[in-house]
């Protein structure tokens, strides 16, 4: 599966969720491990509608939905999952690459998170 084809999976599966009260209005996703390991992404999520809820709690919301609605090959390119308040918020962790180590060496050197804003 492409890159391409994950993205167009992930917006229909959040657009369906809007009906259910989760408003996603953008996703990002960044290589993980600096690239190091082909088709593996972070994945960002700006969710205002949970802007209340517990960060840990925020992800497992996430978590669950994609593995009630992904296939197994669609999973295996998520390696991890970070919720943010806001479409500033994912642009602004997006800079990073969605890596919130506090050490600058455990940065990748080359950043490439592409972010997509739902329709």
């Amino acid at each position: 599966m492409d890159t391409t084809a994950l993205v167009n999976r992930l917006k229909t599966l959040f657009l369906n969720e809007k009906s259910k009260g989760l408003v996603v209005d953008a996703i990002g996703l960044a290589p993980a491990y600096g690239g190091l390991v082909s088709d593996s992404f972070v994945l960002g999520v700006s969710a205002p509608s949970m802007a209340m809820i517990d960060c840990y709690d925020k992800m497992d919301i996430i978590i669950d939905l994609l593995f009630a609605n992904l296939n197994q090959s669609e999973r295996k390119m998520i390696d991890r999952v970070r919720v943010y308040d806001s479409i500033n918020e994912l642009k602004s962790h997006a800079e990073n690459d969605f890596d919130d180590s506090s050490c600058a060496c455990e940065r990748p050197l080359q950043l490439n998170a592409a972010l997509y804003e739902m329709a």
